[in-house]
Formats: C-alpha cells, sequence, structure tokens
C-alpha cells in the first residue's frame, strides 16, 4: 500500500497547479476506483436507486463522492481530498462507520472488497490533494 500512496504522491507532486491536481485526482479515480465501485458497488448505488443517495455508474461515481456530504454523517464528507480519517466512504468500506458517528452497514453487504481494492480506494483519498 505504501508503494502505491508514493507514486500517487509523486505525480500528484509533479504536476504543480490545484487544477492540475484535481484533474490527476479524476484521473486516478477512474484509473485505479471507479473499475472497484462499478464492479461491486454500481449494482445498489447507481441512477435507477432512488434514496442511494451516490451513483457509482461508470461517469458519476466522482461527483458524488469529492466534498459531498455523507447522507449518514452529513458533517464527514463521503471523500476529503487527503484525509481517508475524515472521509466517510473509507470508514464505510472498513467498517468503522458507527465509531465515526455514522449509520447503517458496512460497504460492501455482500461481495466483499479484497484487501487490494480497499486499499487502492483508501490510497487514492489520501493522495488527492486538498484544493486551495
Amino acid at each position: 500500500m505504501k508503494s502505491i500512496r508514493l507514486a500517487v504522491s509523486a505525480a500528484l507532486f509533479v504536476l504543480g497547479s490545484s487544477a492540475a491536481f484535481a484533474n490527476a485526482c479524476l484521473d486516478a479515480y477512474v484509473a485505479d476506483v471507479e473499475p472497484i465501485v462499478s464492479r461491486k458497488c454500481a449494482a445498489c448505488h447507481n441512477d435507477r436507486s432512488p434514496g442511494s443517495g451516490v451513483s457509482f455508474q461508470k461517469g458519476s461515481g466522482y461527483d458524488y463522492l469529492v466534498g459531498a456530504a455523507s447522507t449518514e454523517l452529513p458533517a464527514m464528507p463521503r471523500v476529503t481530498p487527503g484525509d481517508s480519517a475524515q472521509s466517510y466512504l473509507a470508514h464505510k468500506i472498513l467498517g468503522t462507520h458507527i465509531e465515526a458517528g455514522g449509520s447503517g452497514s458496512k460497504m460492501p453487504p455482500s461481495g466483499r472488497l479484497r484487501d487490494n481494492e480497499v486499499e487502492a480506494i483508501i490510497a487514492w483519498i489520501d493522495a488527492c490533494p486538498v484544493e486551495e
């Protein structure tokens, strides 16, 4: 996991501007995270599922995640760039959401994420820079 974080962090550092950082964060989501959530989460979280609050269909997940308030814990964004500890998505996939003040079930409820998939999502969150 450390090598993933270092590689992504180095790539983001080289880019330099906040616009480039935001684009790099989106590009990393599309390359590394979207395939996971499309496969493991979109069956329940899609544009046709009223009340799910988020869609993980291809092309839509990023906007539902980054900087968006979570439904179960509005004080914590779904994804806080650069800070997985303050990202409700990380808590939901790690099963620490109740301790963080949230509710509901660990995600996904079926079709468990493999360790490397969880690590990829956490690494993506931590590597995304805070916009200034």
